[in-house]
C-alpha cells in the first residue's frame, strides 16, 4: 500500500475543487487533487449543467471576484460564449450593467479541458478514477486518506484537507456532523440534434415541488441508481414527445454521464448560510460575496464559520458541503458560490498547511483580498455585531 505525501489534499474535482486547489497551490502548498471521475467539472460539465451563474447582485454590482471570476473565463477560453458587454468592459459603469446579468453559457467539453489545462500548468497532481473509501485520524485532525483505484489502495497523507466531494464524503468520514436531504428530483440536462439544431434541452422536475414527484436520496445506492435510470427515461420521453410533434429526426446527442442531485450531504458547524435569514448580511468572518442567482437585488456574505470543520482542526469544506439550511443550500450548490468558498476554503488549508497555525480571520480576508476576493461590508445594511 502506497502513501504520498501533500500539504493539501483536495477531494473532489467540482467547480469547487478545482478553485480550491488553485488557491492551496497559489499560495505555495504541495496541493493534490482527487477525483472519482475522468474529468474536471462535476455537474458543470459531465452533468451538462452549462449555465456559469451571475457573479453580480443584477444591480450592476459585481459580487465575486478572485477565482470565481477567473473560472467564468476559462469556461469560454476554447469557446463558445461571451462575457456580456457591459461586464467585459472595465470601464462601465454600474447603470451600464444594471439589469444584465455576469454571465455566461459555455460548453461542457471546453471548459473540462481548459480546467484542467490551468490546473496542471499551477502544478497541480491530479488523480482521476480515484473513490474515496476511508481516512485516517490522529486526535482532532486528518492525516491521510484512502482512496480505492485498480491496482489496490492508495493513501494520501497531507496537512490539510479539502472536502469538495459535494457529498460531504470526507466530511461524514471525520465524523463530523453532517445534514443529509432527500428530496432530490429527477434531471435530465442534455443536447439533442436534428441534423440541423444542437440544443441545449434542461429538462428537471419542479424544484421546488414538495409533492407529486419522485425523491431520491445522494448517498443510497438504491436512489442513486434509480435516479441515473429515471433521468434517461426522462429524456426518452422528451425525445419521443419532439419526435411526435413534428420533429422526427431528433435524437440524444450527448447526456450526463453523472446524477443530477443538487443537495445530498452537508458539513453542520454552527452557523448555517440561509437565503431566507442573511440576505443583505455582512458576517465579521465573510471569506466571499455572492449575488442571488433566482432573484435580483440581493446580496449575501459567506461565512468562514460554514467552511471550517469543527471536530477535525484540518478539515475544510467547499460547494455544497459546506453549512447551509434548506434554502441557503440553494444559493451554496451554484458554480459562483463553489469557486467562492473554493478560493476560500483552498487558502485556509494552506496557510494552516505551511504555518501550522490556524489562520487569523483578518489575515485570511487581508489574503483572499489581494488575491482578488470581494469583500466590502458597506455593501451590507446589517452587520454582526
Amino acid at each position: 500500500m502506497s502513501s504520498t505525501q501533500y500539504d493539501v489534499v483536495v477531494c473532489g474535482g467540482g467547480i469547487a475543487g478545482i478553485a480550491s486547489a488553485l488557491a492551496a497551490v497559489r499560495s505555495g502548498a504541495k496541493t493534490c487533487l482527487l477525483e472519482k471521475e475522468y474529468g474536471l467539472g462535476g455537474l458543470a460539465t459531465l452533468g451538462l449543467i452549462v449555465v456559469y451563474l451571475p457573479l453580480c447582485d443584477g444591480a450592476g454590482v459585481k459580487m465575486s471576484g478572485g477565482i470565481a471570476e477567473e473560472l467564468i473565463k476559462v469556461s469560454i477560453k476554447y469557446g463558445p460564449g461571451n462575457i456580456p458587454e457591459a461586464w467585459e468592459r472595465e470601464d462601465a459603469t454600474k447603470a451600464e450593467r444594471s439589469g444584465i446579468r455576469y454571465q455566461v453559457q459555455y460548453n461542457p467539453a471546453s471548459m473540462m479541458i481548459a480546467a484542467e489545462e490551468l490546473l496542471l500548468s499551477e502544478g497541480i497532481t491530479i488523480f482521476y478514477d480515484a473513490r474515496i473509501s476511508g481516512l485516517e485520524r490522529d486526535g482532532n485532525r486528518v492525516i491521510a486518506v484512502k482512496f480505492g483505484t485498480k491496482s489496490g489502495e492508495r493513501i494520501f497523507t497531507g496537512r490539510s484537507f479539502i472536502d469538495a466531494t459535494g457529498d460531504a464524503d470526507l466530511s461524514w468520514l471525520a465524523d463530523e456532523r453532517v445534514v443529509e436531504d432527500a428530496t432530490n428530483k429527477r434531471t435530465g440536462w442534455y443536447y439533442s440534434y436534428n441534423d440541423k439544431e444542437l440544443k441545449l434541452n434542461q429538462l428537471s422536475d419542479p424544484l421546488y415541488a414538495s409533492s407529486g414527484v419522485p425523491f431520491y436520496s445522494g448517498t443510497i445506492l438504491e436512489d442513486i441508481s434509480q435516479h441515473c435510470i429515471d433521468g434517461r427515461k426522462m429524456i426518452l420521453e422528451h425525445i419521443r414527445s419532439m419526435r411526435e410533434s413534428g420533429n422526427p429526426h431528433i435524437y440524444p446527442l450527448i447526456i450526463p454521464t453523472i446524477p443530477g442531485f443538487r443537495m445530498t450531504r452537508r458539513l453542520s458547524t454552527n452557523l448555517e448560510f440561509s437565503e431566507d435569514l442573511h440576505e443583505g448580511y455582512w458576517f465579521n468572518d465573510s471569506i466571499g460575496m455572492i449575488g442571488n442567482w433566482k432573484r435580483k437585488n440581493l446580496r449575501y456574505s459567506i461565512p468562514y464559520r460554514a467552511i471550517k470543520a469543527i471536530k477535525n482542526s484540518n478539515l475544510f469544506a467547499a460547494g455544497r458541503c459546506c453549512c447551509a439550511d434548506k434554502s441557503g443550500w440553494d444559493l451554496m450548490r451554484v458554480i459562483p458560490t463553489c469557486a467562492v468558498t473554493g478560493e476560500a476554503a483552498g487558502t485556509a488549508g494552506a496557510m494552516l498547511a505551511l504555518t501550522g497555525e490556524q489562520p487569523e480571520i483578518s489575515e485570511l480576508q487581508r489574503v483572499l483580498r489581494k488575491n482578488g476576493v470581494l469583500l466590502q461590508p458597506e455593501l451590507f445594511e446589517r452587520r454582526e455585531a
